[in-house]
């Protein structure tokens, strides 16, 4: 298991220099673009929600429009939601942010794995639509059915976490359970193309812990950095897929995978 985990984190160094020197680095624009777009939608809803909670509010204290209090106690409202509203969504996309990053990039993230998986074998297979939107699917359905588990046992730590003593424990809990699921996502690509079934995956997934929470422990510690953690999950995920497939490969080849 400390072999793989070695392999798993050693793995990251090798996927940077691997992304650059194998001209994928401008794949780095996806996720830039992704998040100018989400940051354009969250504020466009943010700022529905304030008017609509503003407005309902305003009638509801009997304001009359032009009234003497109607414009300074809407400012004040509006602005009280819009602080509330924006916090709830930070801490909604710290919870659920990574996971929708690798929904939102799994075609990306698809054809990366198989690309370096090309590269590190020198076998270059032709492309086939139906094999590469299968393996998009099932990055949507993995990373859907992660977020999910992840949810439930983050709901359980928190009824632990009111525990003395054995509370102090959660955060670390949390930590590997992310670990673990974000580092499901990234190697089931490679386990897709080796034709490997769902349930196969997660047999997988389970013999080779090691592995898999080495990888996707980079991956949380950025997300679970305050504020700039979300921004910063697409860049990460595609050096996370890269160091994946890598890591897979080095252990495979010295025999520490458990199938």
């Amino acid at each position: 298991m400390f072999k793989q985990i070695k392999i798993g984190f050693s793995a990251y160094g090798k996927a940077a220099k691997f992304i650059n020197a194998n001209k994928l680095s401008g794949f780095y624009v996806v996720p830039f673009v992704v998040n100018i777009l989400l940051f354009v939608v969250t504020m466009s809803i943010a700022g529905f929600l304030t008017e609509e909670v503003t407005n309902w509010c305003m009638e509801l204290l009997g304001l009359d429009k032009g009234g003497v209090y109607y414009e300074t106690v809407g400012a004040i409202l509006w602005w009280f939601f819009y602080i509330i509203i924006k916090l709830v969504s930070w801490i909604i996309l710290h919870f659920i942010g990574g996971a929708t990053m690798l929904i939102i990039l799994s075609p990306l993230l698809a054809y990366l794995s198989d690309r370096t998986s090309q590269i590190l074998s020198g076998k270059k297979d032709p492309f086939n639509a139906t094999i590469f939107a299968k393996n998009v699917i099932r990055g949507v359905v993995i990373a859907s059915r992660n977020i999910i588990l992840q949810l439930l046992f983050m709901l359980l730590l928190f009824a632990f976490s009111l525990i003395p003593v054995v509370g102090w424990l959660s955060p670390f809990f949390i930590f590997i359970i992310g670990s673990y699921y974000y580092g499901f996502s990234f190697i089931d690509y490679t386990c897709e193309r080796k034709q490997l079934k769902l349930m196969e995956s997660i047999r997988f997934m389970r013999n080779n812990k090691g592995l898999v929470i080495a990888n996707g422990a980079v991956f949380t510690g950025v997300i679970m950095i305050p504020w700039i953690g979300p921004l910063l999950a697409g860049f990460i995920a595609i050096i996370s897929v890269v160091a994946a497939t890598i890591s897979v490969y080095e252990a495979e080849e010295k025999k520490l995978l458990k199938l």
